[in-house]
């Protein structure tokens, strides 16, 4: 993977998905190349954005905000790895193909409208919509790259879809619980919080 052909694999995921898919399927690039060209750049930029945005289920934590960042990031990152190799074992119940590889492109690609609007919300609290309407295209996303990344068959794709939402969705909220714990502990935050309830 290289520059150019990663502005084409961003651009192309808005513009004509299919064929987007289609592209990345065919290129099948090693997982590594996907995390440092795609996913530890552009999850950099929105959990940098985030720290400014943070959603209201974190409120409460009240973090510095570099430990913010990192619970974020982190969170984030690790999420995928976790959710990539549980969704590519459970592939195989779907007539999909088995492949860390391709699930863990599948998974990050499909991100790109949620991280884009976290960057465009974070500019002004109007655009906050921004973030629903970027969910709302990375399930659409998700849902379309099911078949063509990994050979799901049509009448199975939403069932599958839906299951790998919540694993992933899942994923996230425990790593990112654990590591703001974690974060709380080391910055003494923990009597503050208590003291809320």
């Amino acid at each position: 993977m290289n520059f150019a052909e990663l502005i084409q694999i961003i651009k192309g995921l808005f513009s004509s998905s299919g064929k987007t898919w289609i592209f990345i399927a065919e290129k099948n690039y090693p997982w590594r190349d996907v995390l440092i060209y795609f996913t530890i750049p552009l999850f950099f930029l929105s959990s940098y954005a985030g720290i400014f945005n943070v959603s209201p289920d974190m409120e409460y934590l009240n973090l510095p905000p570099n430990w913010m960042f990192l619970v974020i990031f982190t969170g984030t990152v690790m999420a995928i790895f976790l959710s990539a190799y549980m969704i590519a074992a459970m592939t195989p119940r779907f007539n999909g193909e088995k492949s860390f590889e391709k699930t863990f492109a599948l998974i990050s690609f499909s991100y790109t409208p949620v991280l884009f609007a976290s960057l465009i919300s974070s500019l002004h609290s109007v655009l906050q919509f921004m973030n629903f309407a970027g969910l709302v295209y990375m399930i659409f996303l998700f849902w379309r790259g099911t078949g063509l990344v990994l050979g799901i068959p049509s009448h199975k794709q939403t069932g599958y879809s839906l299951i790998s939402m919540l694993i992933l969705f899942a994923c996230r909220v425990v790593i990112s619980a654990f590591l703001a714990s974690i974060a709380i502990m080391f910055t003494g935050k923990a009597d503050e919080i208590l003291n809320q309830f």
